[in-house]
């Protein structure tokens, strides 16, 4: 899962990072004037404050994008929650990450793990959270889900895109038809805590 949260970050944040020389985590969105920005990195804020500044500039600016994953206000007041978060939590690089497996989480990652969502359509669900994806299939493919609204537009080729989505799941077998055997693939520190934070928003059986 860390290759796919990277290819998001790629670009929605990780160029503007290099080029102002800061961690990808520290990033906000570049319209905001000096003046507006947050008063300590984001790293170093909790939840709580990182709300407080976002609703603060919100009648200023058309986004108040925060992070490496450019979270906005709206999506990040219920989003913690669904991450197992509190106000109180750090908006720090642990938090952020945690937050943006909530969002696959809420884009059907699951379902697309198991076979119960196409890779194209789990790619253009992910396009309508970040814009700097694009759509896949359709009259908008090759663009932003949000083209023509003056503020965003795709910044990676389909290609890529669901080659690194497609990468996540192995090849599905026909139905009926037994898995042949193959030796179990260790699994990767980054996956195993992916599969514990699903575990803990999953919530206790019924």
């Amino acid at each position: 899962m860390k290759q796919l949260l990277d290819f998001i970050a790629e670009h929605e944040s990780e160029g503007a990072a290099r080029r102002l020389n800061i961690s990808a985590y520290d990033v906000i969105w570049g319209g905001i004037k000096g003046v507006h920005r947050a008063p300590k990195p984001l790293t170093q804020m909790t939840i709580r404050e990182v709300l407080a500044w976002q609703d603060r500039i919100d009648p200023l600016y058309r986004s108040e994008a925060a992070g490496r994953y450019q979270i906005l206000e709206d999506t990040l007041r219920d989003l913690y929650v669904e991450a197992g978060m509190t106000l109180d939590s750090k908006f720090d690089k642990a938090g952020q990450d945690r937050l943006a497996m909530a969002l696959l989480k809420r884009r059907g990652v699951d379902r697309f793990l198991h076979g119960y969502l196409s890779v194209n359509k789990f790619c253009n669900e992910l396009a309508k959270e970040w814009a700097s994806l694009p759509v896949v299939d359709g009259p908008k493919k090759g663009r932003s889900y949000y083209a023509g609204d003056g503020l965003n537009a795709a910044g990676v080729d389909v290609e890529p895109f669901v080659a690194v989505v497609q990468s996540l799941r192995p090849k599905m077998q026909p139905a009926g038809k037994a898995p042949a055997y193959a030796p179990q693939k260790p699994v990767s520190a980054w996956d195993a805590f992916f599969l514990w934070i699903l575990s803990l928003m999953k919530g206790p059986k019924k």
